[in-house]
């Protein structure tokens, strides 16, 4: 019997099938699984990749992230525009075209980006348009030009540090079926990993309290739904080492007793779907996966499911309430994952990058994996770097690593300022370049955006604002209420017209919505605001006229 968890990959058929998904469509799936149809359409609405209005043959997308704004999307935009006679958000007479501007699609590193249908396409410029609406948007059979588009401008890998060193598959694996649960958990805490998408929360504790916690079922969720602006390791990992993502799974599954895992793959990357799958496959055939793995009785198996575009899912409650077939909003908590996650039952949450480092760690061991980076961050980073540079990529440097070694890796100069971790990250500005890469100073998910002299942050932020009003799920009025008028109020700081009063009255607003936003996304959207006035004075200027609000006050 089909349940609501199935809902996303039912409207993903049907959103495929006839291009958007209508009313009546909508009550088939709400009797479909016995949901009221306003459940649907409370879904549909919530997720970019959905849509109750009918879409083009070939739908689209054009990246609006900063880097690919850097290098001239909004020429691209046009160039489709007037092509396809038509503008951004419009679907041509015929049907055939859909044109869109999309948030970030993670190929920064390739900028200016768009997606065609579900094909990631790098480096276009207005110049390809032309060729780019000729290709057969199926693809079914690889177009010479669009992957002589992607081959430009190829990533470059710092390697021979722990993701990116030689690894002997399932060595790992085995060697967590060797010392038992709780030994490979004893293991991943004495490596002193914290988790690598962002937050920073320990490995091992994550994995000691779902390992006690008690449960009819125990889940493994890989968080692949990588959606910060600026961030597109996860790409790479996953396209080069999805066998270590794999394995990583196992090792979880097999310490906390569980005997399922999810991998949970952001929309924008479905065409990586089939390494996920091909990974799976191998594992199956080497008896490390499925029932009995590698004779233990240990039985595990995983399986992968799509998002839709949202970006708040890459908080772990959302990510949970979006795989059970909801709108992807993030719960109170506590209760925290570890001891009541998917369906009420016991579940560990990781990053990609994480569960890679988790493979290398037990086959390695914790004194190995604490060689590199400081006392307070072990490990390596895997950072997405993008921006004013020459070299864009994917590098792997230790913690500790500051700002301006990793200027030097990618080639920038004429530096500005560096934005690390992405849009609700933090601004580091010229004289602050000493700074490092560690939990303890500036941690990071991986993105780091270069800017330089030529770019006025009054710009990067209106950019990361933007994102942030599109992307608030709405649950909470902080959020939902105070990007808006933060918004607008940024868009009068760039025009001149805002005077100290003004300005003072949304830096009391950044305060409140740091304070009292539910999650992380409006906790940290103000971020770049206050980035903004208090480092980069010289890009704006004050009025010094009296608004007539404040008139009326006096």
């Amino acid at each position: 019997m089909e349940t609501k968890s199935q809902l996303l990959a039912i409207l993903h058929t049907i959103q495929q099938k006839y291009g958007y998904i209508s009313n009546e469509n909508m009550q088939k799936i709400a009797n479909q699984l016995d949901i009221h149809p306003v459940e649907v359409y409370s879904v549909v609405s919530f997720y970019e990749f959905f849509s109750t209005k009918k879409m083009g043959k070939t739908v689209i997308r054009v990246s609006g992230c900063m880097s690919n704004e850097i290098a001239g999307n909004a020429k691209v935009i046009k160039a489709f525009e007037k092509k396809l006679k038509i503008k951004c958000g419009q679907t041509t007479k015929d049907g055939k075209f859909t044109l869109l501007k999309a948030s970030c699609l993670g190929m920064c590193d390739k900028p200016v980006a768009i997606m065609l249908n579900n094909n990631l396409i790098g480096n276009v410029t207005e110049k390809d348009v032309n060729k780019i609406l000729k290709v057969d948007t199926k693809l079914k059979q690889k177009s010479c030009y669009v992957e002589s588009l992607n081959k430009k401008g190829v990533s470059f890998s710092q390697t021979g540090k722990v993701i990116f060193s030689d690894y002997k598959p399932l060595s790992g694996l085995k060697k967590a079926i060797k010392l038992g649960g709780e030994k490979t958990i004893k293991e991943v805490r004495s490596s002193n990993i914290k988790g690598r998408g962002g937050a920073g929360f320990t490995t091992g504790d994550k994995w000691q309290f779902a390992s006690e916690a008690y449960g009819e079922n125990k889940y493994i969720i890989c968080n692949a739904d990588e959606g910060e602006p600026g961030t597109f390791k996860d790409r790479i990992l996953i396209t080069n080492y999805a066998h270590l993502i794999i394995e990583g799974m196992t090792i979880a599954g097999h310490a906390i007793g569980a005997e399922k895992g999810y991998v949970y793959l952001r929309y924008r990357y479905i065409n990586l779907k089939p390494y996920l799958e091909k990974a799976i496959a191998n594992f199956k055939k080497q008896k490390a996966l499925g029932k009995n793995i590698l004779g233990s009785g240990f039985n595990f198996d995983i399986e992968i499911k799509i998002g839709a575009g949202a970006y708040i899912c890459g908080e772990e409650t959302a990510l949970i309430e979006s795989m059970e077939g909801q709108r992807g909003e993030p719960r109170n908590k506590p209760p925290f994952p570890a001891n009541s996650g998917y369906y009420g039952q016991p579940t560990v949450i990781n990053n990609v990058e994480t569960l890679c480092a988790v493979s290398h760690i037990l086959a390695k061991g914790a004194k190995w994996f604490k060689k590199f980076g400081t006392e307070k961050s072990s490990g390596t980073k895997v950072l997405s770097i993008s921006g004013d540079c020459k070299k864009p990529g994917v590098y792997e440097v230790e913690f500790g690593t500051t700002i301006n070694q990793i200027l030097k890796l990618a080639k920038a100069t004429n530096t500005k300022a560096v934005q690390v971790g992405g849009a609700s990250g933090v601004c580091i500005k010229k004289g602050e370049f000493n700074r490092k890469i560690a939990f303890e100073d500036v941690p990071t998910g991986g993105a780091i955006t270069i800017f330089n002299n030529n770019r006025n942050i009054t710009n990067v932020a209106q950019n990361f604002l933007q994102f942030f009003e599109e992307e608030s799920c709405g649950q909470c009025s902080p959020c939902r209420e105070g990007m808006p008028v933060l918004l607008d109020g940024l868009k009068d700081l760039k025009k001149g017209k805002c005077n100290k009063n003004y300005l003072h009255s949304l830096i009391s607003l950044t305060e409140t919505m740091r304070n009292s936003s539910k999650c992380g996304l409006g906790q940290t959207a103000p971020n770049i605001f206050v980035d903004l006035v208090t480092k980069f004075k010289k890009d704006y200027k004050l009025s010094k006229t009296v608004r007539k609000e404040e008139e009326v006050n006096v």
